[in-house]
């Protein structure tokens, strides 16, 4: 009974009233910064994907075919004498895998590049004898002396085939670096009779063979 009773009593006085507190700002987001820093130095892909790129962009090649194409004027000799330097592995010497990238590497991809680009200037642009629609790498119409942004209408087509993206969107200053190496390379070669190419087209190549070598291009 007296417990019913303290019930009854506790339900008749009813909810105490809490007044409302005054409202507090929430306390600000800590800005976490983030390190955007590499943490390691670039690196080499491995050689198999430079091959496979390299077949790619001039034309979905096979590898006797980009040995083929390569080959002329002693810019390139066989693939026998490349791979090693290439870093893969000669399993009838015994020789393994290299595991890590160094200069001779990059050289020797720098030059099957070199000698890719100069073949492509002959296919594509040399005597305009390829129609612009069967042109590999150089997908437009070559101007002579060109204007900057008459160059920069077609450094961007090769920008977007060997880096996979456009030139506007890169460095601000990268396609008049690459307009300085063009009007440089294509003054110091004048067209002579004995010389295959035009200052120009020897101007597009070392372009091509430029972004060939380019960080972007070949690191991670």
């Amino acid at each position: 009974m007296r417990a019913g009773a303290l019930v009854l009593a506790l339900a008749a006085c009813g909810p105490a009233v809490i007044a409302p507190s005054a409202t507090q700002p929430l306390p600000p987001h800590r800005e976490l910064a983030v390190d955007t820093t590499p943490k390691q130095r670039p690196r080499m892909m491995p050689a198999e994907v430079y091959l496979r790129a390299y077949m790619m962009w001039f034309g979905g090649l096979a590898p006797l075919e980009v040995q083929a194409r390569a080959r002329g004027r002693q810019l390139f000799d066989a693939w026998d004498d490349y791979l090693a330097a290439l870093g893969l592995p000669d399993y009838r010497i015994d020789l393994p895998r290299q595991t890590q990238s160094n200069t001779l590497m990059l050289a020797a991809f720098g030059r099957l590049g070199e000698a890719l680009c100069v073949r492509a200037v002959e296919h594509d642009l040399h005597d305009a004898r390829t129609p612009p629609d069967q042109r590999v790498v150089f997908a437009f119409e070559p101007i002579a002396r060109p204007s900057e942004a008459q160059f920069d209408e077609r450094f961007d087509v090769l920008h977007r085939g060997f880096l996979g993206y456009p030139a506007a969107l890169a460095p601000a200053d990268r396609a008049k670096r690459y307009y300085a190496l063009f009007t440089q390379v294509a003054a110091h070669h004048p067209a002579k009779p004995k010389t295959p190419l035009t200052g120009e087209e020897t101007a597009w190549a070392a372009v091509c063979a430029a972004l060939i070598q380019h960080p972007e291009t070949g690191l991670y």
